[in-house]
């Protein structure tokens, strides 16, 4: 098996382009063998009309295989642990994300800050389920969470943590990386979430350095 210089591990397609598409793409640019792992098929996210609610996480896999494909991912591992229950499957999530550790023996790994970055339980959880992996993985690869430099000041929302929390939790930026000449890919591999339209706007107005420059809180490396 090659081994994978960047191996990214999220709970739902679009996760991986929103958060991490430019880092993404340029590592592929220069060559790189690129993993994502995502832990559900998000078949709890909207249809926005355009399929059925049973039609959704097929439709969103296919989104996901479409978006990878324009940042140049090596290859794109889907899961179906329960949208929206990940958090009551987290020991099956460790597993998984543990056997893509071993198969891949990535460089780097990019997973989910504490707080999900808006207090999604699935995110949170997909946080848990890469540390625990990690924790139980033998090498020592350079480990990255998503974080953002604009404070979080969305209304609360039923199941989410508290905003207050998650602008409490929000992790310190301690690297920054432009998104450079991925930007294009980047844009194109979001255009292929259809589905989740409102959820690419809402990173816009959530968190608007994003398109330009991805930051990251470095656990270790």
């Amino acid at each position: 098996m090659t081994i994978a210089n960047l191996l990214v591990v999220m709970a739902h397609p679009d996760d991986e382009t929103l958060h991490c598409g430019g880092l993404l793409h340029r590592t592929a640019l220069r060559g790189g063998t690129t993993v994502t792992v995502t832990l559900t098929r998000g078949g709890a996210g909207r249809t926005l009309g355009m399929c059925t609610t049973e039609e959704l996480p097929a439709v969103r896999e296919q989104e996901l295989c479409r978006a990878t494909e324009a940042l140049g991912v090596t290859r794109a591992e889907v899961h179906d642990l329960p949208d929206g229950g990940l958090a009551d499957h987290e020991a099956t999530g460790t597993t998984l994300v543990l056997e893509a550790l071993r198969r891949w023996k990535p460089a780097r790994v990019v997973a989910f800050p504490p707080n999900g970055m808006n207090g999604h339980p699935d995110h949170r959880a997909a946080h848990r389920i890469a540390l625990a992996a990690l924790d139980r993985y033998a090498a020592g690869p350079d480990v990255l969470l998503v974080t953002s430099t604009t404070p979080y000041a969305e209304p609360a929302r039923p199941g989410f943590l508290d905003p207050g929390q998650v602008e409490a939790t929000r992790l310190p930026a301690t690297l920054r990386m432009p998104v450079g000449d991925a930007l294009e890919a980047k844009l194109r591999a979001m255009g292929h979430y259809e589905t989740q339209a409102r959820s690419v706007a809402k990173i816009f107005r959530c968190y608007p350095e994003t398109l330009l420059t991805e930051v990251f809180h470095r656990v270790s490396g």
